[in-house]
C-alpha cells in the first residue's frame, strides 16, 4: 500500500464521515461534525495499519480481524457516553447508533471497498435525514408555548436549554425577566406531541422550577 492510497482512504473517510456528521450537527446532537469525522478517519487508519502490518510481514491475517473488533468495542464506549437517562427518559440512542455505524464505515473505507462505502454512506444519510422528516411529518405541526416561573439565576435557564438540546427541540423565541427572587421564562417551539411530553415530564422534576404554564 503506497502513500497515495493511504491518503485517498483518509480523505474519503473525512468526506463521508463529515457528511454524516453534518446531519448530526444541524440536528443539534452532541456527537456532531468533528466527532463523526474523527471516528470515521480513526477507524479507517486502524484498518490501514492492520494492512500495513500484514504487508510488511509484521503480522498475520488475524491481526486485521482483531483490530477491527477492537475498534468496534472501543467506539461502543464513546457511543454509551452519548446516551442520557433522565427521569425514565432515554435520550441519545440515535447518536450512539450513528457513532457505531460511522466506525464501521471507517473500517470499510480502510479495507479499500470504496463503492460499498459510498452506498453505505448514502443509506445512513437517507435514514438520518429523509426518514427523520418522514417520521415527524404527521405530528410536527404543533406549536407549544411555555411560561415558567423559576428560581432566579442562570443555572436554571442553562439546564432548560441543555434539556431542549438533548430532546432535539429548537426554541423559536425566548424571553426572560426577573421578578424579585424569581424569574419568568417564556418560550415557544414546534414539536411532536411525544417530544413535548418528554420535555414536559423532565421539566417537572428539574430543580428550581416553581410553576409551569402551557398554551
Amino acid at each position: 500500500m503506497d502513500l497515495i492510497e493511504v491518503t485517498l482512504k483518509l480523505v474519503l473517510a473525512v468526506a463521508l464521515g463529515g457528511m454524516i456528521g453534518m446531519e448530526r450537527e444541524t440536528s443539534q446532537k452532541p456527537a456532531g461534525f468533528r466527532t463523526n469525522i474523527l471516528i470515521c478517519v480513526g477507524s479507517a487508519m486502524m484498518m490501514i495499519l492492520a494492512q500495513l502490518l500484514l504487508g510488511g510481514g509484521g503480522g498475520n491475517s488475524s491481526e486485521i480481524a482483531r483490530i477491527a473488533a477492537a475498534v468496534i468495542v472501543g467506539v461502543g464506549f464513546i457511543g454509551a457516553g452519548t446516551i442520557i437517562q433522565a427521569r425514565g427518559n432515554v435520550m441519545g440512542l440515535t447518536s450512539a447508533a450513528t457513532i457505531w455505524t460511522v466506525a464501521g464505515l471507517g473500517l470499510v473505507i480502510g479495507s479499500g471497498y470504496y463503492v460499498i462505502a459510498l452506498i453505505f454512506s448514502g443509506i445512513v444519510i437517507l435514514t438520518l435525514f429523509f426518514f427523520r422528516r418522514l417520521e415527524g411529518r404527521p405530528t410536527e405541526r404543533l406549536l407549544y408555548r411555555y411560561q415558567l416561573k423559576t428560581r432566579a439565576g442562570r443555572e436554571v435557564l442553562l439546564n432548560i436549554k441543555k434539556l431542549a438540546l438533548h430532546e432535539g427541540i429548537k426554541f423559536k423565541e425566548i424571553t426572560h425577566r426577573k421578578e424579585g427572587a424569581e424569574s419568568i421564562l417564556s418560550f415557544s417551539f414546534p414539536s411532536s406531541e411525544e417530544k413535548e411530553q418528554k420535555f414536559n415530564q423532565s421539566l417537572l422534576y428539574m430543580d428550581g422550577i416553581q410553576e409551569i404554564k402551557i398554551d
